[in-house]
């Protein structure tokens, strides 16, 4: 049996009028990324990437993780010290607008990684946030 990549075709994002967010990235961040891309071979041609994985009652969620540049993507600079660059699709771009990455580790809770904060999360609250247009990407006409 085979199988084959199928393409989801729908609506498109206005990527030309999306205003790039601002993202920020702690100090710690910033050295656990670079510690990271430095001594782990397999990252190598790789970008670190934020995503909107999905959407609960407090707002968005968020998964970050190293994959390849699409065509659709922009590129962001996080450090003016050093040339670090990560990548959001379109999507992403509308919704992040003010946002914090910070790195955490809290061996007592078991938790490590990348955290994504948000400061215009509470508009996403909720089942009718869609409601005003402000607050939905600008879409292509088909």
């Amino acid at each position: 049996m085979t199988s084959s990549a199928t393409t989801i075709s729908g609506p498109k994002i206005e990527r030309e009028n999306i205003d790039l967010p601002t993202v920020t990235f702690t100090q710690t961040a910033i050295e656990q990324l670079t510690l990271m891309l430095e001594n782990d071979f397999t990252l190598s041609g790789k970008y670190f990437r934020i995503l909107i994985s999905g959407k609960g009652c407090d707002g968005f969620t968020y998964s970050i993780g190293f994959t390849d540049i699409k065509e659709e993507d922009f590129t962001l600079r996080i450090s003016n010290e050093e040339p670090l660059e990560i990548i959001i699709d379109p999507f992403a771009a509308f919704y992040l607008g003010e946002t914090r990455v910070d790195y955490v580790q809290d061996f007592q809770n078991d938790r490590e990684g990348f955290v994504v904060y948000n400061k215009d999360q509470k508009k996403f609250h909720g089942k009718f946030w869609r409601e005003n247009k402000e607050l939905v990407p600008p879409m292509l006409n088909n």
